[in-house]
């Protein structure tokens, strides 16, 4: 009898030990998953190689991203595989942004490589919209994509689409307002472009972007192609 009491208390005591062990895990687990970003963990592209899965597992995936850029380079740099058009190029790009999504460089370089260099536009424009996935506020990608979708297809639509998402974020350079507006002038009516060089006028800080904006208004309104032209010389002396 003495013994069948022992026994239920040690079950008792192993029954609250594994509850309190499965309590403490949960919220662990939860404290982790709240502290790294989504793809952490959830991103299976990242399981793809076992080194990637140590580099997940043990915490180092930007130390283990840094070395498949170093392959990467090797590999590119390498003229011997020129004969083969770097059929791999693709593989190492995306090889590197499983292990860190976040390597924005590699997109940029990478997705430039493959259209630029070697006219694979699908590839650049899947690596490319794949740094977006996780990567959104980086603008410049979106630059990429808008110059290769115009190179390749010609849509200048979409093409002006991508360049009105990278003007709305506020670390863009003035560059990418001048570049916007004169794409405008090219495709849109001149009331259109005028309406836009105003904005930049009212809202740029560079100097040379206001300056810039300004004088592509007094030539719209030479031009003479504006439905009532009074209206934007009154909004530049307002």
């Amino acid at each position: 009898m003495a013994g069948l009491k022992r026994g239920i208390i040690a079950a008792s005591v192993i029954a609250v030990l594994f509850g309190i062990s499965c309590f403490t895990n949960r919220a662990a687990t939860e404290i982790l998953v709240k502290t790294q970003p989504d793809w952490y963990f959830l991103n299976l592209n990242s399981y793809k190689k076992f080194g990637q899965m140590l580099s997940v597992s043990f915490g180092f995936r930007r130390l283990f991203a840094d070395f498949e850029y170093i392959s990467f380079l090797q590999y590119y740099g390498n003229r011997e595989h020129a004969h083969t058009g770097f059929k791999d190029l693709y593989r190492y790009i995306d090889d590197i942004t499983d292990a860190d999504p976040h390597f924005t460089f590699a997109y940029t370089y990478g997705g430039a490589a493959l259209a630029f260099n070697l006219e694979r536009y699908d590839e650049a424009i899947s690596i490319i919209k794949k740094g977006l996935r996780y990567n959104p506020e980086f603008w410049q990608l979106r630059l990429y994509l808008g110059a290769i979708i115009y190179k390749e297809l010609d849509d200048k639509d979409r093409y002006i689409g991508f360049l009105e998402d990278a003007a709305r974020f506020s670390d863009r350079p003035a560059m990418i307002d001048r570049i916007l507006g004169n794409i405008y002038e090219q495709y849109k009516t001149p009331d259109e472009a005028a309406a836009y060089w105003v904005k930049v006028y009212g809202e740029t800080k560079d100097t040379e972007t206001r300056e810039h904006a300004y004088n592509r208004l007094l030539a719209i309104i030479e031009g003479g192609g504006l439905k009532n032209p009074g209206n934007i010389v009154r909004e530049l002396e307002e």
